[in-house]
Formats: structure tokens, C-alpha cells, sequence
């Protein structure tokens, strides 16, 4: 084994060297643009007036309603996000998502907005229920979302829209 060893030692030092090198050529052109689309996030305090994707994004009022005082659904409570929003410079793509998520558990917990909710919580009329960026101007948001009851004492809202991608904006 030795003898066999010693004489094909220069192939085995080439083989070592080979195939690490062919699988990073190989996988380096498909891994540096993934890097590049992972979300880098972006931590923006209640309050502070952040431009995002041609608009400028305040987060006033974020607040978490007991459930069982609204009659929310059985097992739930509602997070209200209001914000003001002043599109400047409209994108081309318009697609605006707002989710809550929650790590407090230590596994990070996403919901998605409900538009319509089942209980007594109402959106006064002057606020906007859906993030639109397709026309320049101030309005004003407001978003609800519906979480397990007791589970989010402290929600942070996840902003993100097509036109800014891989940003992403994290309102707390």
C-alpha cells in the first residue's frame, strides 16, 4: 500500500487540488448572484421617515388590541400598523407587501395583513387599507393584521416592494 502510495502520490496531490477547484468554478457563478438576492434588511424606528422605493414611509402608530375585547376571532388579537406614506417618485413596479412578524419565541413568525377582519375593530375612513405606490402624493395607511392571542407583545412590520428588492424595511 505504501509502494502505491509513493508512486501515485503526484496524482493524488492533483486530485485533491482538481476537484475542489472544478466544483467551485462550477458553483461560484450561481452562488454570487444569490448572495446578491438574499433581503438585506433595514431597522426603521416608529416615528422615523425612511424613502423606500420612491416613497417616504412613517411609521406613527403600531399598536397591539386585545382580541377578545373586539371580537376577533376565537384565539386571536389584532395588530394595527398606521402609517403615513408620500409617494415621490412613483416606480415602475408598484407592488407593496406589509407583513408582522414576531421572534419573541425565538423562532421568527410571519402573518400577512387581513383587509377584512371578523370583529369589531373598523378602519376609519380616511386611512388607506392597501400600499399603493402607483400615484405620487401623501395619504394615510392603516393595516391590520390578526396574531395568536397573547403570543406578540411586540410586532415589527416587514415593508417590502418589487422596485426596491433586495431591500427590505423593518419598522419597530
Amino acid at each position: 500500500m505504501k509502494i502505491w502510495l509513493r508512486r501515485n502520490r503526484w496524482y493524488l496531490v492533483a486530485l485533491v487540488v482538481l476537484i475542489p477547484g472544478a466544483l467551485l468554478v462550477a458553483l461560484l457563478p450561481r452562488f454570487l448572484p444569490y448572495l446578491g438576492s438574499l433581503p438585506q434588511y433595514r431597522n426603521v424606528a416608529v416615528g422615523e421617515t425612511v424613502r423606500y422605493s420612491g416613497a417616504d414611509f412613517v411609521l406613527t402608530r403600531l399598536e397591539v388590541l386585545d382580541g377578545e375585547e373586539l371580537a376577533a376571532p376565537l384565539g386571536s388579537d389584532v395588530v394595527v400598523a398606521t402609517f403615513t406614506v408620500d409617494v415621490v417618485e412613483p416606480p415602475e413596479s408598484t407592488l407593496c407587501s406589509l407583513t408582522v412578524l414576531s421572534d419573541e419565541s425565538g423562532i421568527e413568525r410571519r402573518w400577512d395583513q387581513e383587509p377584512y377582519l371578523n370583529s369589531d375593530y373598523e378602519v376609519p375612513e380616511r386611512f388607506e387599507q392597501n400600499c399603493d405606490l402607483s400615484e405620487a402624493g401623501p395619504y394615510d395607511l392603516q393595516m391590520t393584521f390578526l396574531v395568536p392571542r397573547g403570543q406578540v407583545a411586540d410586532p415589527v412590520i416587514e415593508l417590502s416592494s418589487s422596485a426596491a428588492l433586495p431591500q427590505v424595511l423593518r419598522l419597530h
